[in-house]
């Protein structure tokens, strides 16, 4: 194995279903897993941007009061969204 190189090895099942998505975009197994791997890191990158605009500019929404309102999700009786 070369310096940095991994070899993963996953279950039946999930072997599968990653080569049936990796061949539905036309994609290597290898290539495929790699684009999500690449794709990932963006979308956390940007989650951390805007957590640290949300910190900078005072303007996030505290858990307690976020945390009732997701616990109605799907509920007829469920709060508001807060402001």
């Amino acid at each position: 194995m070369a310096d940095g190189e991994i070899i993963l090895t996953i279950d039946g099942e999930r072997a599968e279903r990653l080569r049936a998505r990796a061949e539905a975009a036309g994609q290597s197994v290898e290539d495929f897993a790699l684009r999500l791997l690449e794709d990932d890191a963006a979308i956390w990158n940007e989650v951390d941007a805007i957590c640290d605009a949300s910190l900078a500019n005072d303007d996030g929404i505290p858990l307690e009061d976020l945390e009732p309102w997701m616990r109605g999700w799907g509920k007829s009786n469920g709060p508001s969204p807060p402001r």
